[in-house]
């Protein structure tokens, strides 16, 4: 492989990674989806690319930049299945006054500050920017004081194919993963009181190298690889190990995993299959005929029609409820109870909401199509955490503030 053929290998690796599913659908109506990161190999990388060469023809294509889903519009077209229009809904911080918060989006020295997860309710991890796709840093952030501390620096190794990845908080540290050109994966972590950022595991990939579950459970960190299994390291370093009942499963919710697992092939249905590792549970969910997407948590599973229609439903099946919109994030419910959703709305046109599935309250997060393009908040991979930006304000969402 030529040097040309290498930069544009990491050039379509790196933008892959930011690259969501495509809900069913999408160019028929602007229904968008997002998830955080997918870990593709070459030829996912050239569909994703030929996703974004689609806007030439007049479809719709989606961009990922950190948890924002970036959508070109294409012209309107007219489908005779398409919803009614909404009532616009009244702004995000009308509805749920406690659980927004809005602060400048930058911070001392004009740093942009991009919200990663909640450390607690009132201090973001946030990272700040190296270049293209690479975080240079990481960060707290007070909500209250807007306070910004260093924890540590981002290191990049040479050959790394995906950037630091997955910030992930828990037992007073924070984790995250990259990736180089050999395949292999490299977990890392830092103290949140501060300090160097070391290596703990480097594990082999396989084609796609990445990982699709992180998570800290007390002294020990558990992830998953795209390619599959579960496995556990000390927190410090040291051996790592695949837990048992973990075989070919993806990590879910600890200590629930399953399949299909986030990143795996097909109709973006995942986790119709869990276990708990630690009692022995099962759990198989319940799917119809006719059902595309179904996007699976512990409890409750959401999925989509061949009409196109929308619902969820407890897993063993009971208690479906149909959701006001067509299509859906491939990903579920945030929380399961919470999604982002388009709509068009009275006036509004394309309006990206927030919308509470238990109460069936909407509220509009005041995003709007800016030079033909919309972006398109996601939920955080915490399941708590929105941010976006309008103007100079970043919106910070805590969606566990929503009573």
């Amino acid at each position: 492989m030529n040097d040309v053929e290498e930069t544009l290998r990491r050039t379509l690796g790196s933008a892959s990674q930011q690259a969501p599913r495509m809900p069913i659908h999408l160019p028929a109506q602007l229904e968008v989806a997002y998830r955080r990161r997918r870990r593709r190999n070459l030829a996912q990388v050239v569909l994703a690319a030929a996703a974004v060469v689609a806007v030439a023809v007049g479809t719709a294509a989606v961009l990922r930049h950190g948890d924002t889903t970036i959508t070109t519009l294409s012209p309107p077209t007219s489908a005779p299945d398409a919803p009614e229009a909404w009532p616009l809904p009244e702004p995000v911080a009308r509805v749920w006054p406690e659980a927004v918060h809005k602060v400048p989006a930058r911070g001392p020295g004009g740093t942009k500050l991009m919200p990663q997860t909640f450390i607690d309710d009132r201090t973001v991890l946030v990272t700040t920017w190296g270049g293209f796709e690479k975080t240079n840093a990481l960060h707290t952030y007070d909500l209250v004081t807007h306070d910004l501390r260093k924890i540590t620096d981002v290191p990049t190794p040479a050959g790394t194919v995906v950037f630091a990845s997955d910030f992930t908080v828990g037992d007073g540290r924070v984790v995250w993963w990259t990736a180089t050109k050999d395949a292999q994966v490299h977990v890392w972590t830092a103290p949140l009181s501060g300090g160097d950022a070391t290596t703990v595991a480097d594990v082999e990939a396989g084609t796609a190298p990445g990982l699709d579950g992180l998570a800290v459970e007390g002294d020990r960190i558990v992830f998953s690889p795209t390619s599959g299994g579960v496995f556990t390291v000390p927190a410090v370093g040291g051996a790592v190990q695949a837990v048992p009942g973990g075989e070919g499963m993806h990590l879910l919710e600890w200590p629930w995993v399953g399949s299909p697992g986030a990143a795996a092939e097909g109709d973006g249905t995942r986790f119709t299959t869990i276990s708990n590792v630690e009692t022995g549970e099962t759990s198989v969910a319940v799917r119809h005929n006719g059902e595309h997407t179904l996007a699976c948590g512990v409890r409750l599973c959401a999925g989509v029609r061949e009409d196109r229609k929308s619902f969820y439903r407890l897993r063993d099946g009971s208690q479906e409820k149909e959701l006001p919109m067509h299509d859906l994030s491939p990903d579920g419910l945030a929380r399961e109870r919470f999604l982002v959703a388009m709509v068009t709305a009275e006036g509004a046109g394309h309006i990206p909401i927030l919308y509470d599935v238990s109460a069936g309250t909407a509220a509009d997060l005041g995003v709007r199509a800016k030079g033909g393009s919309l972006s398109i908040p996601g939920v955080a991979r915490d399941g708590r955490l929105v941010s976006y930006q309008v103007g100079d304000d970043l919106y910070v969402i805590d969606l566990a503030k929503i009573g």
